[in-house]
Order: structure tokens, then sequence, then C-alpha cells
């Protein structure tokens, strides 16, 4: 078996992640929004195309106040425009991590699972040649074997 994670935090490492998070959660959280489905569908979407659109077009909004009408208010977006500024430099990091962790949970969730179909044929062979705590293991082991539902034997 082929073993390419091996991940261990000391005591102390934990906890200065613990920490980050919860600074992270605690200055950032009152300041974000949550928004439903419905609302994230219907939202006209600033992707990476439409950055430097959108930065033009504030800078001329700056540039020509007086051609803007009364219902655009210029400083407030250009204050979210920072905001989207901010937030993507901290998203797309944040983004990089959260991706690394998901697939260091996979692989380390495959190997794990790998490893534990291997000692569970192994338990199987010693329970077949009567080695003594081999049948209950296995037995123990078949209950929480994830499958699908089985067809009752007839007989």
């Amino acid at each position: 078996m082929e073993d390419r994670f091996s991940f261990h935090l000391t005591d102390e490492e934990k906890d200065q992640v613990n920490q980050a998070i919860q600074v992270l959660a605690t200055v950032l959280e009152p300041k974000l929004m949550t928004l439903t489905p419905d609302e994230r569908k219907e939202l006209p979407k600033m992707g990476d195309k439409t950055v430097a659109f959108v930065e033009k077009a504030v800078e001329y909004a700056q540039e020509y106040p007086q051609y803007m009408p009364a219902f655009i208010d210029v400083p407030e977006a250009t204050a979210d425009f920072e905001a989207v500024k901010a937030i993507r430099t901290y998203f797309t990091q944040l983004e990089r991590i959260s991706n690394e962790l998901d697939d260091s949970m996979i692989l380390a969730g495959s190997e794990a699972y790998s490893a534990s179909l291997s000692i569970y044929k192994v338990l199987k062979n010693a329970a077949t040649m009567g080695q003594p705590g081999a049948k209950e293991a296995v037995e123990e082991l078949g209950k929480r074997f994830p499958r699908g539902k089985r067809i009752p034997d007839p007989r």
C-alpha cells in the first residue's frame, strides 16, 4: 500500500490553527452577508472579466460626477468595489487553503479506507483459519461495512 499523505499537528499547532480560525470568524463574520440560493441566482455577478469594467466605471463616475444621476450613489459604489478587492484577496488565499484541506482530507480518507478494506480482508482470512477473536472482529466490522440494501435470502 502506498502512503502518499501524512498529517500530524502538535497540540501547539492545533491551538494556533483554532485561534486563527476564531480570529477570522470574530473579525469577518459580523461584516459578511449570507444569501439564499435564490438571491445568489438573481444577482448579477462580478467575475474576473468584469473587474476591470467595474473599476473603470467607478473611476469615470468619480471623474464626471456632473453626469451621474441622483439614484447612483457613487461613494457607495466605490466602497463596494473596494470591499470586493479586499474580500477577493482574502477569499483567494482562503480558497487555496480550503482546496488543499479538501484534497488532503480526500487523500487521507482514501488511504484510511483502503487500509481498512485490507484489514477486513486479513481478518476474514484469519477467521476462516479459526484464529481467536477474528470471527468476532469480522462480524463487528461487517455490521459497519457500507453496502446497499440486501435482498433477503429466500430460504
